[in-house]
């Protein structure tokens, strides 16, 4: 054993160069492995430690407007009672209602000065059966025995009341909203595992009376759980929760003698696959993708197999500058099981340094991904996962780089390889066929991924690029926090804000209302009343509440009637092409004066039409939109700034902020510039961008170090040929020529065989955008052009150095 270490260690450090680039291809794709093995197991790890989680649902509600199917995470409120009183397969019933809190006090201290107190729910005992929380104080069988309770975690109960005690805590007493005094009866622990209960207070939901219409309210703020009996069929219980559901909503709309213009559905959400939801809609809720997370475990697999190939060339390559010890070690009676160990002994020594280099490169990764990396993965890192993960890292690898060059080397002839001809070549022969195999595959995997870079680029820059129906440069946006429009000190001082700012000489407009494109939007169920039809048209619409200078201020194109006038309220619309179309009417002229509005609602004129502009991303087609005044709904300031002097923007900010500060009270300030906002809406195409961004270059720094490996391979088997060419008066030019032509049709073989496979993932992709790019022909072109550019800057220095050999010492040592 001590022999065959020292005999390890001195082979690698003999092939030094060769060690080295075997250990740096290794440690890049460990790396990458490590930060998606902990990505993938941080994501798939949520509420694991919850007792019954195979038995925990969700209900969630399906929602059909207009034929467009939708999901809502939240349920209509009296739902939990009925659940809880008629459907004996509900084992227990859990009911959390989102609070809305944007003031606490604690009598006799000054008051806490926050934007929003989120993490505030309402709920019954239920809670804490379904989630054992440790509790430091307080128990959960007496915390919610009065309706003013409320219980805390241990994280917010230490922002309130600092260092007591959590026996000292209960009892004090909290104001909510300046109105509500709660009194805490309850400190609990905080969860310590990845969980999507990220409640931090918890007040008492107490039994009452719904009226019929809150049947017909579908609310994201108001959530559901059930864990199911196991004996229960959860489809017999799904089914009597909608006969409950559908029989209220039909005695609702009997009652009011309402159109049913909606679908309603529930679904029982395995709450394993709660985190997965993407398309549940909620808010504050950052959920993961299943297809993204195979992805990523399809990337580091890929990745891995890369390095594999990479040593595999690598060693093999090394094996003609190794066949006169091999051969005196077979001749001495060195067995091929010796000869194996030895081989495998070697790569596990490389695949341990590289796991060693792959600590200080997963750091370095870290720090580089930045946003791609979950919030709260960093809480809940190592442990016996990851060390698992590396072992069975470390035994893979082995076996899969270190067993065919062991193979190889083992079934060839000693005195061939001593006298360094006949089996020698013929083994190699059939090698260098194989691994030409080899680095074509790895050029594939690279190539698919420039592709996938170039066309994702080109997808990003068409997003922020294309024409949105409206003019988003040098705006910035300033919310007025909801917190101080409900103020009765500071409401309505924003229309007083914006009249002071239009005095300043860097502000070329300005604006109340919310921005054109969003992340958040509020629609109703408006209908056209004048068509010549049976029943009216009737049709989701977009509402924006905006004033009079916004059409300006954004650019937008008024293509009939004219713009809002100046009003409190809401008496007249301005709407977009796709609304005119949507609604009936026959083109934008007829729909002026027409009157529209929400079912049962007053009517009002439409005014004006505007050209469409993107209302949401592009992955959404632009939907019908209504324009409308309402001095209570309009909370941004929507800021047009000089953009002829960009060197001027910072000096008019400061003065915004001044007039701010002249108005609200301090730490209240805050801006965007709404480009960027835009851009942070593609944030997970972006995540996405930058991922395959760097597996690109991943995949290409290891192809090419296989290249190289091939490289040196092929040059010292053809020493003899070259050095004859050489004789015969070949150039050096045209020597490298020969050898980097063979390089040159490897990689134009991969890009012929990667073209189709890119072509169809990358549109796969892009079928996710309403409004996308085209997969052009030069996207191939240039990615076989940067594959050829960086193979042949690879193998062109051991090119030249074999032309500049001396043929006579070539021709006498071969």
């Amino acid at each position: 054993m001590r022999l065959l270490t020292k005999n390890v260690f001195r082979q690698l450090w003999r092939q030094r160069l060769f060690t080295l680039l075997n250990v740096l291809g290794l440690a890049i794709s460990i790396s990458a492995c490590w930060v998606i093995y902990h990505i993938v197991s941080y994501e798939y790890s949520f509420d694991d430690r919850l007792p019954d989680k195979a038995l925990t649902y969700r209900l969630v509600t399906g929602l059909a407007f207009d034929g467009k199917e939708s999901y809502n995470g939240g349920v209509s409120a009296p739902i939990y009672q009925a659940v809880r009183e008629q459907v004996p397969g509900a084992k227990r019933v859990v009911p959390v209602f989102r609070q809305w809190i944007n003031a606490v006090n604690i009598p006799g201290q000054k008051p806490l000065d926050q934007e929003e107190f989120k993490g505030i729910v309402a709920t019954d005992a239920a809670y804490f059966d379904m989630i054992p929380y440790t509790w430091l104080a307080g128990n959960p069988a007496t915390a919610f025995h009065a309706p003013e309770n409320v219980v805390l975690t241990e994280s917010r109960a230490r922002n309130y009341f600092g260092t007591l005690t959590p026996e000292a805590m209960i009892g004090k007493v909290l104001v909510y909203n300046g109105k509500d005094q709660k009194t805490v009866s309850g400190i609990v622990k905080d969860l310590d595992y990845p969980t999507e209960f990220t409640a931090k207070e918890f007040f008492f939901l107490p039994p009452k009376t719904y009226p019929l219409g809150d049947w017909t309210n579908t609310n994201g703020s108001e959530q559901l759980y059930l864990q199911i009996d196991n004996r229960a069929d959860t489809s017999r219980v799904l089914a009597q929760i909608s006969n409950i559901a559908q029989g209220k909503w039909d005695e609702n709309m009997a009652e009011r003698k309402l159109p049913n213009t909606v679908r309603r559905w529930f679904r029982l959400l395995p709450l394993e696959e709660s985190h997965f939801s993407t398309y549940v809609r909620e808010m504050d809720v950052r959920k993961a993708s299943k297809p993204v997370m195979r992805g990523l475990i399809g990337l580091g697999a890929l990745l891995i197999i890369l390095a594999c190939i990479n040593y595999i060339n690598l060693s093999t390559a090394l094996i003609p500058q190794r066949s006169r010890s091999i051969g005196v070690r077979k001749i001495l009676g060195g067995n091929s099981g010796n000869i194996i160990k030895g081989i495998l002994t070697e790569t596990f020594v490389i695949v341990l340094l590289a796991v060693a280099c792959s600590l200080f490169l997963t750091k370095t990764a870290y720090s580089f991904l930045g946003n791609i990396i979950p919030d709260g993965m960093h809480d809940h890192a190592g442990g016996w996962g990851i060390i698992g993960f590396l072992a069975a890292l470390l035994l893979g690898i082995t076996l899969l780089s270190g067993g065919y060059p062991a193979w190889l080397i083992s079934k060839v002839k000693p005195i061939g390889l001593i006298q360094r001809h006949g089996t020698l070549h013929r083994n190699g022969g059939g090698g260098v066929g194989l691994r030409k195999v080899l680095i074509v595959f790895q050029f594939v995997i690279a190539q698919v991924f420039i592709v996938g870079a170039i066309v994702m680029g080109s997808q990003l820059n068409y997003n922020l690029k294309k024409d949105m129906g409206f003019d988003k440069e040098a705006v910035v946006l300033v919310n007025i926090p909801w917190k101080l429009q409900r103020d009765s000190v500071y409401r309505d001082k924003h229309f007083v804000l914006a009249e002071e700012l239009k005095k300043e000489s860097g502000i070329q407009a300005i604006s109340l209302g919310r921005e054109p494109m969003s992340d958040g939007y509020s629609s109703s169920m408006f209908e056209n009343r004048a068509v010549q039809a049976k029943e009216p048209v009737r049709r989701q619409v977009y509402k924006k509440w905006v004033d009079t200078a916004y059409i300006h201020l954004y650019n937008m194109q008024l293509i009939a009637g004219r713009n809002l006038r100046a009003s409190d309220t809401t008496n007249e619309y301005i709407i977009n092409e796709t609304a005119v179309r949507e609604l009936g009417f026959a083109s934008p002229q007829d729909a002026i004066g027409q009157l529209t509005g929400q079912i049962f609602a007053p009517q009002h004129p439409i005014v004006g039409v505007v050209k469409d502009f993107h209302l949401r991303d592009f992955h959404t087609a632009i939907e019908p939109v209504a324009l409308m005044a309402d001095k209570k709904n309009v909370g941004t300031l929507n800021i047009k700034l000089n953009s002829a002097d960009p060197d001027t923007w910072q000096q008019t900010l400061k003065k915004v902020e001044q007039k701010w500060y002249a108005m609200y009270p301090s730490g209240s300030f805050a801006y965007k510039f709404y480009d960027e906002t835009l851009d942070a809406m593609y944030k997970q195409e972006r995540n996405q961008s930058r991922l395959v961004n760097l597996a690109t270059v991943i995949a290409i720094v290891i192809s090419c170090l296989g290249l190289f490996g091939l490289a040196v391979l092929i040059a010292f088997q053809r020493t003899k040929e070259i050095g004859i060419r050489k004789v015969l008066g070949a150039t050096v030019a045209g020597i490298a020529q020969m050898l980097m032509s063979d390089f040159a049709k490897l990689i134009l073989i991969a890009l012929l065989i990667a073209s189709p496979i890119a072509w169809w993932g990358m549109n796969r992709w892009l079928e996710g955008f309403v409004y996308r790019v085209e997969i052009e022909w030069w996207v191939f072109v240039v990615s076989g052009a940067v594959a050829i550019f960086i193979a042949m800057l690879t193998v062109s220095f051991q090119a030249i150095r074999a032309a500049l050999a001396n043929p006579v010492k070539s021709l006498r040592t071969v």
